[in-house]
């Protein structure tokens, strides 16, 4: 299948049926005032008399159909604002730990950290149902405050390659950007309803008055039980069609999840199986009074009702099989309990000639290495499979707790200061004796440590970060800038730590906003592109003449005249930090421009460093472009 073409059917279609729902708010608001006018009509003694509706009434209705709506909807959708993980709990996850060893749970947390890691994405966190169907879900407003929910029996009956093509369909959702659009669809359905629910509540309160009626106010009671039987009508006829367009929305948004699974994991098995173990099993529904509600973002069908067929939320599944796997004989699967998990085990490494062309394919031009933005391939997860279970395991194990991540930073920021006993002395004022003497633990590691491992070692530790409470990460913060400042200077290598680190962590805590699109050109902001630029060519140019090339390479892909290289002399981490803050709220289809003018900085002289890709994805990702590691760049 074409990955790019379904992806661009899909999201025409997803435009048209988001139109047909506005056009189904209209038509709540028509039959509303239609109601109204009938009971005028009705209720009005002399037929000789001048109707009192107007096109003045007929608008204020309409504006009050439409507060009421989008009320209803901002209630809703503020009530989800907390992320992914308030829908999780809605529907009564639990919390998996980050450092859990439950031979299972491991095995899911390792892939979902393999896929984030490989995507260059923030590690979800991950939240577990008791269901025993096979099923899962990505939740949240933004990939930083995105989760993953999967039932149990997902962990029990998929084995890794089936559980790869499901987490890898989940992060297709986060990539997209599907799930704020699921959540706005939660929130539209919800202001769409109370029409109905403002019915039902008129007539309830008519049954409190009818012991106190009389023919003097039947009249009345009757058209108000009109109006309230109508208004559930109303109600329920929009809360039907938008059901439908939410159904349709998902449907079209499942094909492109599952093309995508394929094209990120090589692998048409890996999902395929994940269906046909689902046609073969008691299914994959979710035992939860909210489960309809967010029915629309599952992996399968999570709901069984009546007007299932109509409303269905996903494709059925022979049609979704069929697709990827064309020559599928039409046979489900038997869903068994799985087998003792083994133990992740190195494979043999990649050849030096197959990282040589890895490498060409990759470097040959700016815009392929943006292609790999925001997608994955089977390279690099299995390059990070093998990154992650080489990493020391002192280290590694220590990246996957909260309170020993925080010891892992702290040293890994303090064997880049010129004096270890000043930042241990700053750190000894900020922090316990057991996190101190723990960091000190580490430092032998630390200093030895290769630096492929340095930023998947900090992508593990902002996923176990995130279970800090505020106070906690506050501290966290405080004790991480003593120890940047106890030389009195700020380099290079502790910028990327700080700033690829605590904005991550900043947006999850709510301590920072995600910026806002404002600017659709490079020129609007060609003081902070060339500041950017001249810091990239200065990176491992130590020869002035030789970074000023390279910015004039980077030059050329922006289209701006002027742009004047700033020396390594003049640089102040403060301006690059807002030039940083100020570049992401460019419009997403000029980043690309940005990003490519940077990989031609980097690309001029046809050799690139660790730390220069390192510097690249902090920028990336400060941009919300997440940028994969890519094994050439990787390699010591």
């Amino acid at each position: 299948m074409n990955f790019f073409e379904a992806q661009d059917k899909a999201r025409r279609n997803t435009s048209w049926l988001i139109l047909l729902f506005i056009l189904a708010v209209a038509g709540l608001i028509l039959l509303t005032n239609l109601l109204l006018l009938g009971i005028h009509a009705y209720s009005q003694t002399d037929p000789l008399a001048p109707s009192l509706y107007s096109w003045q009434v007929f608008g204020a209705v309409s504006i009050g159909v439409c507060l009421l709506i989008f009320g209803g909807s901002l209630y809703k959708t503020m009530s989800l604002s907390g992320g992914g993980a308030t829908i999780a709990e809605m529907l009564g996850g639990q919390l998996i730990p980050q450092a859990s060893t439950e031979p299972q749970q491991r095995q899911l947390l390792n892939v979902v950290e393999e896929m984030a890691i490989a995507a260059g994405m923030p590690i979800p966190k991950i939240y577990l149902l008791a269901d025993d169907s096979i099923n899962a879900f990505a939740a949240g407003n933004s990939p930083a405050n995105a989760v993953i929910g999967v039932t149990h029996g997902t962990l029990t009956r998929l084995n890794r390659e089936e559980l790869q093509g499901v987490i890898a369909h989940e992060f297709s959702h986060i990539a997209n950007g599907d799930m704020r659009l699921n959540i706005r669809l939660i929130g539209v359905l919800h202001g769409i309803l109370l029409i109905g629910m403002i019915g039902y509540f008129i007539l309830r309160s008519l049954r409190y008055s009818r012991r106190s009626s009389n023919s003097k106010n039947g009249g009345g009671i009757a058209a108000i039980a009109l109006l309230g039987f109508g208004l559930m009508v109303i109600g329920y006829t929009g809360t039907f069609f938008g059901q439908w367009i939410k159904s349709s929305v998902s449907r079209q948004r499942e094909y492109l999840a599952d093309s995508s699974a394929v094209q990120f994991t090589r692998n048409r098995n890996g999902i395929a199986n994940a269906l046909k173990k689902i046609g073969g099993s008691s299914g994959s529904y979710i035992d939860s009074s909210n489960a309809p509600e967010y029915s629309h973002a599952y992996f399968a069908n999570g709901i069984s009702s009546f007007w299932l067929s109509l409303f269905a939320t996903h494709p059925p599944l022979e049609k979704r099989i069929k697709q990827i796997d064309p020559a599928w004989d039409g046979k489900f699967m038997a869903s068994k309990a799985s087998q003792d998990i083994p133990p992740e085990v190195e494979k043999a490494s990649t050849s030096d000639a197959a990282k040589i062309a890895l490498s060409a394919a990759i470097l040959t031009s700016a815009e392929q290495a943006i292609g790999q933005v925001g997608t994955l391939n089977e390279e690099n997860i299995e390059h990070v499979h093998q990154l992650i279970i080489t990493m020391p395991p002192l280290l590694r194990s220590a990246a996957q707790d909260a309170f020993s991540a925080r010891a892992l930073i702290y040293s890994m920021l303090v064997v880049l200061q010129k004096d270890h006993q000043s930042a241990l002395s700053n750190l000894s004022q900020n922090v316990d004796t057991v996190m101190y003497t723990q960091t000190r633990s580490f430092l032998g590691e630390m200093e030895i440590l290769q630096e492929k491992f340095k930023l998947p070692l900090l992508e593990l530790s902002i996923s176990a970060l995130r279970e800090l409470s505020p106070n906690q990460f506050v501290q966290f913060k405080i004790a991480v800038d003593k120890i940047i400042t106890s030389d009195l200077a700020i380099n290079l290598n502790e910028w990327i730590i700080q700033r690829f680190l605590i904005q991550q962590l900043d947006q999850h805590f709510g301590f920072r906003k995600p910026a806002r699109s404002k600017y659709a050109r490079l020129d609007q902001v060609k003081n902070e592109v060339a500041t950017l630029l001249s810091l990239i060519a200065n990176v491992e140019h130590p020869d002035s003449h030789q970074a000023k090339l390279s910015f004039e390479a980077g030059i050329t892909q922006t289209d701006i005249k002027g742009l004047e290289f700033q020396t390594l002399k003049s640089f102040k981490l403060d301006t690059l930090n807002r030039s940083l803050d100020k570049l992401a709220q460019l419009k997403p289809l000029v980043k690309p421009q940005l990003l490519k003018a940077c990989m031609a900085t980097v690309l001029h002289n046809e050799k690139v460093t660790i730390r220069e890709i390192e510097l690249v994805r902090t920028i990336s990702t400060c941009l919300d472009c997440p940028m994969p590691p890519v094994p050439a760049f990787t390699e010591s």
